[in-house]
Formats: structure tokens, sequence, C-alpha cells
């Protein structure tokens, strides 16, 4: 397991009827992090299938450094600015894996 790994997650509450908005944005905004943040790694972005305005992102990056620089750029700020007119509530929070566990490999 790669420890220094570390992992961006966000916690989304959509405002009613702004969820195509709030995808279109989120899908811009992590297109460009791939292509131009170092460090940045992958992205996806899951659906609570009960609750449809609840969403929860998550990226692993190389590194804390990475994941800080990011967080500090123009394009970083001004995505927020977006989210915020297009969400109830965003909660970010930077992660460390604990436990990876998967079935053992199949023995043929």
């Amino acid at each position: 397991m790669d420890e220094r790994v570390i992992y961006s997650l966000g916690i989304w509450s959509v405002k009613t009827g702004k969820e195509d908005d709030f995808l279109k944005n989120w899908k811009d905004f992590a297109n460009w992090t791939i292509q131009n943040q170092k460090g940045a790694r992958s992205v996806i972005m899951l659906q609570d299938s009960e609750q449809k305005n609840r969403y929860i992102s998550l990226g692993p990056w190389d590194n804390a450094e990475s994941l800080q620089e990011w967080r500090k750029t123009p394009e970083f700020k001004d995505a927020f600015v977006k989210f915020k007119e297009l969400c109830n509530e965003i909660e970010p929070h930077t992660m460390v894996k604990v436990v990876d566990m998967s079935p053992e490999p199949v023995q043929k």
C-alpha cells in the first residue's frame, strides 16, 4: 500500500433543480484538474441512490503537497464560487487510507 497517497473527498448537497448544472461544472473542473495538476491521479463522482441531490467525489493524489497546491490555484477558487451557488452545503475533506481489502486471486 502506498502510504503517501492521499484522497480528496467532497460531500455535495446540491440545490434541487441544479443537479445538471452542478455536474457539468464539476466535470469541467475535474477534467481541468486531471489534465493540469501534477499529482492528480483520477476522480470519481457518486450519487446517492435515494437522495438524488447528494453526491460524493473522491480522488487520489500522489501526496499531500500536490493536493494542497491544487486547492490554492485560482481555478480551484473560481470553481468553488460556482459550486457554492449550486449547492446547499459542501463538505471538503482530506482522507488517508487505513484499510484496503480485496478478494484473494482465484487459483486455477
